[in-house]
Formats: C-alpha cells, sequence, structure tokens
C-alpha cells in the first residue's frame, strides 16, 4: 500500500518554496521549489502521512510566508498555493474526487495513533 504522490500547484505569479512534513520519523521530509502557474511533484513517498506544508514566496514586496497547510496526518496528494489578499497566501487542499482517492483498505488514523 502506497499514498499518491503530493502534488502542490502555485496557482499565485509568484516563486513559492517551502517544506512537506511527513509524520514519521521513518520519511524523509520533501524540500519544494515551484514556479507560477505550474505543479511541482514528489519524487516519492510510500505510506507517509502528511503532517504539514509551508509555503515562502518571493513577492516585490520581499518574501512572505503563507499560511500553511496542516494536518494530525493526511493521505491526502493534491494541495495548492492561493493569494488570498494583497499580501497574503495560503496553501490548501484541493478537492479532486477522480485524482484524489485513498486506497480502498485506508484506515483514518485513530486519537491514539496520532
Amino acid at each position: 500500500m502506497s499514498y499518491p504522490l503530493v502534488k502542490i500547484t502555485n496557482s499565485t505569479n509568484y516563486i513559492a518554496s517551502g517544506k512537506v512534513s511527513y509524520m514519521s520519523i521513518f520519511c524523509s521530509d520533501d524540500n519544494y521549489s515551484v514556479t507560477p502557474n505550474t505543479t511541482w511533484q514528489a519524487g516519492s513517498r510510500g505510506v507517509c502521512l502528511l503532517t504539514e506544508i509551508t509555503a515562502t514566496l518571493k513577492t516585490p514586496n520581499g518574501d512572505i510566508v503563507a499560511t500553511p497547510y496542516t494536518s494530525s496526518g493526511t493521505s491526502y496528494s493534491n494541495f495548492a498555493i492561493l493569494q488570498t489578499g494583497p499580501n497574503s497566501f495560503a496553501v490548501t487542499r484541493v478537492v479532486n474526487l477522480s485524482e484524489d482517492q485513498v486506497p480502498e483498505d485506508y484506515v483514518e488514523p485513530t486519537v491514539q495513533q496520532k
């Protein structure tokens, strides 16, 4: 069993970089950089649940840190960086039922497992 590769679409006009953090110490976090209006994809993922995606955007007004996506541990894979105001950005999950299906045998972690 493995989860779909993480994809981050940068829907802004600025270069973004950040980190994809995974739950287990046995999973290596991913650093990424994505140009405007393109998508970055992780090279591997396996059974690693995702806990956070950060982003910093290089704008004419300087570097701006986006509101990160956070989770107690998710198998979701499609995310986007959005501009939410003149100088504000956010990383959010993209809901796409045809591409973001969890494996049939997936069970969400219980409180004790988180």
